[in-house]
């Protein structure tokens, strides 16, 4: 049997796996479009960019949806019956 495969790292540091905007926005369920627009707006997750092409960490994104989940405040009423 096969030793799992490590991540790929230089110095000890993880090698952050990039995704471009198309494959971003399937991952967060948005267009490209808002997330261009939330870069000129400064919101949504943080970006990459190298030599004037944008990415994404796929790390960031999945923190970006935890961050984003929400619960209700208060159990809602039950209704009469």
């Amino acid at each position: 049997m096969a030793a799992p495969k490590k991540p790929l790292s230089v110095n000890d540091q993880p090698i952050p796996r990039l995704v471009n905007t198309r494959k971003a926005a399937e991952i967060l369920c948005r267009s490209s479009a808002t997330l261009k627009r939330w870069r000129y707006e400064g919101v949504g997750p943080s970006w990459i960019e190298l030599r004037g092409r944008v990415f994404y960490d796929v790390s960031v994104l999945l923190e970006y949806i935890k961050k984003s989940v929400r619960t209700p405040a208060c159990e809602p009423r039950q209704r009469d019956s």
